[in-house]
């Protein structure tokens, strides 16, 4: 373990970067939301993002003098970020996609740097930065399972290794922290969401009296996989933002568990009311689009929050997860070693999310 620093504050003044995303926007309910778990009298927020404030806290009544939100486009115009003089810590969970890998390393590194830069007025101590399982090659084929924190870097560009040694030449201290397929119920402002994926996809094979067929590949129906539960990766945000050891460290942060999907799939089936089916290779990039005019009217049957696949669901995003035939698996003993005891049972975790985007309409 690392000596405890003599820099931390106790009062902290928190700048979240890509607050609509999906790590964003779970931090931040989980901090201020209608059930809230932070005492926030000696922190304040501020969410930055491209877009306005997540709903779900203009619907929790917080405070302002606890929340404020930023727009600010860190890759244009970041002036606004400039007038906050008091950022102690930064969650940095901002992202801006680009079509392949390689082309997204500039684009994301250059956020990260104009943060940096338009914050360097403020006394930052620490920055968190969410990545990913991508960290690991996890895009790119099989790689060494379970994944450690000390895995050699793959060959190749990657984003997340231009943004974590920037940070490690700052002089500023920072955390790392790797998700795998966040879930969560507040994270339905981006559209590379796997339970959106799943629920317009169970929905639409009801409505054509379909039984529900594994539209990925063989391999991946049956590989082992991990996901991360929104509310778990905001308990560990919260916790890392807390914690001087865990600083210039970066920690795996899983459910502490692994599933296939193949076992899953009839259990997603009963939550729909309708037949698992057998593994049916599509690309529904292509084939889910031609069933837009079927989820306009069952939107307006079951007066959905969104009336187009197109504002819920990333198809080729649902391709690139549900045909990932490799195990994916992190360990996460670094985090319970440094005292993050967090962990959830996937399954449940599934179950329970789905039936609450039904509750919430936002599928039928």
């Amino acid at each position: 373990m690392q000596p405890e620093g003599n820099r931390q504050t106790l009062s902290k003044h928190v700048c979240v970067i890509g607050a609509t995303g999906v790590a964003g926007s779970a931090f931040l309910e989980y901090c201020l939301g209608d059930e809230a778990v932070l005492t926030t009298e000696s922190w304040s927020f501020y969410g930055v993002s491209r877009r306005a404030a997540p709903p779900a806290l203009m619907r929790s009544g917080v405070d302002a003098r606890s929340y404020s939100h930023v727009q600010a486009d860190l890759l244009s115009d970041f002036s606004e970020l400039e007038k906050l003089r008091t950022i102690t810590h930064v969650v940095f969970a901002g992202f801006v996609p680009a079509a392949g890998f390689d082309k997204q390393v500039i684009p994301n590194r250059r956020i990260l740097e104009n943060c940096l830069r338009a914050l360097s007025n403020s006394p930052l101590e620490q920055v968190v930065l969410i990545q990913g399982m991508k960290y690991y090659g996890s895009h790119l084929g099989a790689f060494k399972t379970p994944a450690r924190e000390d895995d050699a870097r793959h060959p190749g560009p990657n984003y997340y290794y231009e943004q974590q040694d920037l940070l490690q030449s700052s002089g500023i201290d920072w955390t790392c922290l790797r998700p795998h397929v966040i879930c969560g119920t507040s994270s339905f402002c981006t559209t590379q969401n796997i339970l959106a994926v799943l629920g317009v996809y169970a929905s639409l094979s009801k409505a054509e009296n379909k039984a529900l067929d594994w539209p990925g590949n063989e391999a991946s129906f049956n590989s082992l996989n991990q996901a991360t539960d929104a509310r778990l990766l905001a308990e560990a945000i919260t916790w890392s933002l807390q914690r001087p050891e865990v600083r210039n460290q970066a920690f795996n942060i899983t459910n502490g568990d692994f599933f296939r999907w193949q076992h899953l799939w009839p259990k997603i089936a009963k939550v729909f009311d309708i037949q698992a089916g057998t593994v049916n290779s599509q690309k529904l990039a292509t084939t889910m689009p031609q069933k837009e005019a079927l989820w306009h009217k069952l939107a307006t049957q079951y007066g959905l929050q969104k009336s187009s696949q197109q504002s819920l669901v990333d198809w080729q995003f649902a391709d690139y997860i549900l045909n990932t035939g490799w195990d994916v698996m992190a360990s996460t003993t670094k985090a319970r070693d440094y005292g993050f005891s967090g962990f959830t049972d996937t399954e449940d975790m599934y179950i329970y999310l789905l039936q609450e985007m039904r509750d919430r309409k936002i599928v039928p």
